[in-house]
């Protein structure tokens, strides 16, 4: 649903925003959030319970202060978008069931060549308002509780994968990533298929880590090499996995449950000695469980095998991103070529994981070895 303004009403409103949350804001605390060196984030929080909770989980990305963030994004509370609209920025708001997006257009007469330009938008999935003209993000939330907001899960993922989906050679993806020596394995794989609990007993193992399971890619560098860089601080595990693990896990911190995923969520920082940034990636790699298999194996694959892994990484990342822009379609294609132009140059391996969890690290370090 589109609402045109004039040039004058949108900074009314702006204002009227800013005003709105001026004491909660006067007391906010910020950080700063350097995205695989392409992009830098400033966040901010106005309440002690949400600040911490962030801090585990972004706190290998937090960076020092920056005079010219590339955007901002603001937590704040609040009932509903259809109130924050109406009483934060004084706009009306109209809910349709059919729709993702709900923006807020100046009218034509102000736009380019009389084109609408699409200042404030409102995402129904992710429950943020984007105020485009100056790259300002609001996330929508009911509550600070702890347990509501780990199960909320990786909140900011979606607004910055739009942040970062404007470099051309730059994206966040959903995969995982591991390595040894500076040699970096991609995984490509949907969810459930192992990936984390094979990038987490890898790390556990010695190996190299950068994520499990939301990263970013970038071919930003002057030699346009693939490399990869973390976002989270925080891991997740099956109830099972984790039991799994336990003896492994000594240094993890238990944050929460995220009742969303059924999932066990931990802060992962006491392992910073493990963590790579801008790490080069070698190879990409797409699991398969086989419960009946004895032994883990791997085989470099081709054709309609390295179609497949690389479908795996393209679509997951869609599933669990969604786009930004007013047409869905076109983002999505858009995301879709970008992620295949940047690793369908790559050699693929299938391996195939066991119940034994030590085996497979074990023969992913063998791959990781012999490139």
């Amino acid at each position: 649903m589109n609402g045109f303004l004039t040039e004058e009403r949108w900074k009314e409103a702006v204002s009227h925003l800013e005003s709105h949350f001026e004491k909660e804001l006067s007391v906010a605390e910020d950080c700063y959030l350097n995205l695989g060196g392409v992009k830098t984030v400033r966040l901010v929080v106005a309440d002690p319970e949400a600040w911490n909770m962030i801090r585990r989980e972004l706190g290998w990305v937090i960076t020092s202060p920056t005079a010219s963030p590339d955007a901002t994004i603001t937590l704040l509370k609040y009932d509903s978008p259809k109130d924050f609209f109406h009483d934060a920025m004084g706009l009306p708001f109209v809910h349709r069931e059919d729709a993702r997006f709900e923006v807020v257009c100046i009218s034509p007469e102000n736009g380019k060549d009389g084109v609408l330009y699409p200042t404030a938008q409102f995402n129904r999935d992710d429950q943020t308002v984007h105020l485009r003209d100056v790259n300002s993000y609001y996330y929508v939330t009911r509550s600070y509780r702890p347990e509501d907001w780990i199960n909320e899960g990786h909140v900011f993922v979606q607004m910055l994968f739009r942040i970062l989906n404007s470099e051309p050679s730059t994206c966040l993806v959903h995969g995982a990533c591991i390595g040894a020596e500076g040699h970096g394995i991609l995984m490509c794989a949907r969810g459930n298929m192992g990936k984390s609990t094979l990038a987490v007993t890898s790390m556990l193992d010695g190996m190299e880590y950068v994520s499990e399971d939301y990263l970013i890619l970038s071919q930003a560098n002057p030699e346009g090499e693939l490399r990869a860089s973390p976002i989270y601080s925080i891991i997740t595990l099956s109830p099972r996995m984790y039991n799994a693990l336990y003896e492994k896990m000594d240094k993890s911190r238990f944050v929460g449950i995220s009742h969303f995923k059924g999932k066990y969520v931990f802060d992962m920082s006491a392992y910073s000695d493990r963590l790579r940034r801008d790490y080069p990636i070698r190879a990409c790699v797409f699991p398969e469980i086989n419960p009946s298999t004895s032994e883990p194996s791997v085989e470099l694959i081709s054709g309609s095998e390295k179609n497949r892994a690389i479908t795996h990484i393209a679509h997951s990342t869609i599933f669990q991103m969604w786009s930004s822009g007013l047409k869905r379609e076109q983002q999505d294609a858009k995301t879709i070529l970008k992620i295949l132009g940047m690793v369908r140059d790559m050699p693929f391996y299938k391996i195939t994981l066991t119940t034994d969890l030590e085996a497979n690290s074990c023969c992913l370090m063998g791959l990781v070895s012999s490139l």
